[in-house]
């Protein structure tokens, strides 16, 4: 069935991703309609996912016709102490952001306002040799710039307020780690200047072109 086949391949990016509550609210009416057998067999797969991958907890949502047809959270939200999951809880989203940061890049080309080569100074200024370093490399982190949160776990500096300007100029005025496109290093420091050329391009704030141009067409 093609609704479970699209499940399979979503859950493991919805485990990780944001509570689905605030976007099921103009859809409430329709949760949990659904068939028990076909509702019996989605938890199934979920929690056989779960259980291949090691995942503590994820949430998904069902969509069919355009409207939200079942909720559901599963495993633990909290390992110590337990928290069992709820579909109104959100998570961190990490770095499941980015690949819409770059679909917001894609389709600003797609309608011709700005290519994967240009520079990324035409848009932000300030970043090392801004006037070389292209899109398409921040894109596939083969620009250099140094990754602003290396860690896999909180560091003091990211545990206050910070603006997208206050990293690039921490970060993205430092010297290349390596000459623009010829090495692969991640960098988080990509997507900030990303995000803001999206901004400075759309005019909008990112998340609300992507809320526009890619979430809201599909609700």
């Amino acid at each position: 069935m093609r609704l479970l086949a699209t499940f399979v391949g979503g859950l493991m990016l919805t485990a990780s991703t944001v509570g689905i509550q605030a976007w099921a609210q103009d859809s409430q009416d329709s949760i949990d309609r659904i068939e028990p057998a076909l509702k019996a067999r989605i938890d199934r797969i979920a929690e056989q996912v779960i259980a291949l991958r090691g995942a503590p907890s994820a949430s998904i949502a069902v969509v069919e016709g355009g409207k939200l047809v079942y909720t559901r959270a599963y495993g633990l939200a909290r390992l110590d102490p337990p928290i069992a999951a709820t579909p109104e809880m959100r998570y961190s989203i990490g770095s499941i952001s980015k690949q819409f940061c770059a679909s917001a890049i894609l389709l600003l080309q797609e309608e011709g306002k700005l290519s994967l080569d240009d520079p990324v100074g035409k848009y932000v200024p300030g970043p090392t040799r801004g006037n070389e370093v292209t899109i398409r490399e921040i894109l596939s982190h083969t620009s250099g710039y140094q990754d602003y949160a290396p860690e896999d776990y909180p560091v003091q500096s990211q545990l206050g307020s910070v603006t997208p300007r206050q990293i690039l100029d921490t970060w993205a005025t430092k010297p290349l780690d390596f000459e623009p496109g010829t090495q692969w290093q991640y960098s988080n420091t990509n997507y900030v200047i990303a995000g803001l050329i999206v901004e400075k391009v759309t005019g909008e704030k990112l998340f609300a072109y992507l809320g526009e141009h890619i979430f809201r067409p599909w609700v």
